[in-house]
């Protein structure tokens, strides 16, 4: 998975984030946010690209060991460009830019995902999409871990009015599913994304860029898929976001 991101702050992975550009990454606009719900700087976010394991970068970090080409490779961002209706806390247009401060040269183990330019060819309802992070293995913390090594998942994508339905008859009976949104997941749980797995990619069986980790109410639980950003109703924002910076 050549396009994962791992965010870091403070050295410490919080987030995954996608390569979509040379200058760009794209994650959640909640993995911008701090504790006061206010956006973060740029100067306080690093990206590390064509990780797997943490554990062993911080380890030849440590020894200054080098590796030359397939050494993941550390980033600072210049420019974090939230999308312009996204308020920090709220589910809505989940998303965000993240300008890198210098062009990437693309190798084997860093490239950037695809993206789908037609709505018309993004109705993947039923089939199975690959979520990707470092996230926890666990919604309880003392059952589960932080993943130190890359993890994916394979997890089907649903109906949005299914979905609506279906955390409406478990305990939420307000939920609205946007139709910028999508969901993933299994009616018996099991299987999902989980905390500090947000803004990473999820991706269709053709491996276009489909979602964003996103949103739900815990993780793998029965009846609770995830939630998503779904990437192709903002291309059109992301398009105007790259031409004109």
């Amino acid at each position: 998975m050549p396009y994962i991101v791992s965010l870091t702050r403070r050295g410490g992975h919080f987030c995954g984030a996608t390569i979509i550009h040379e200058k760009w990454v794209l994650t959640a606009g909640h993995c911008i946010c701090n504790g006061l719900n206010k956006f973060m700087k740029a100067s306080q976010i690093q990206g590390v690209m064509g990780l797997h394991s943490i554990s062993q970068y911080l380890n030849d970090v440590r020894n200054k060991r080098d590796d030359g080409a397939t050494q993941p490779l550390q980033v600072n961002f210049k420019n974090l460009i939230p999308h312009p209706k996204y308020q920090c806390a709220l589910p809505e247009n989940d998303i965000a830019l993240l300008e890198l401060m210098q062009p990437l040269t693309f190798s084997h183990h860093i490239q950037p995902s695809c993206l789908i330019a037609d709505v018309g060819f993004d109705n993947h309802e039923n089939e199975l999409a690959t979520v990707s992070g470092w996230g926890w293995t666990n919604e309880n913390q003392y059952e589960g871990e932080r993943a130190d090594a890359l993890r994916k998942a394979s997890v089907r994508i649903w109906n949005n009015n299914l979905c609506k339905q279906s955390y409406q008859l478990n305990g939420r009976p307000n939920s609205e599913i946007l139709d910028t949104q999508l969901c993933a997941g299994f009616e018996n749980g099991g299987i999902d994304s989980c905390w500090a797995d947000s803004g990473g990619p999820l991706m269709s069986k053709e491996n276009y860029l489909i979602g964003i980790v996103s949103t739900g109410l815990g993780c793998a639980r029965p009846g609770l898929p995830g939630i998503y950003t779904r990437v192709s109703k903002y291309i059109e924002w992301l398009k105007s976001v790259i031409l004109n910076t």
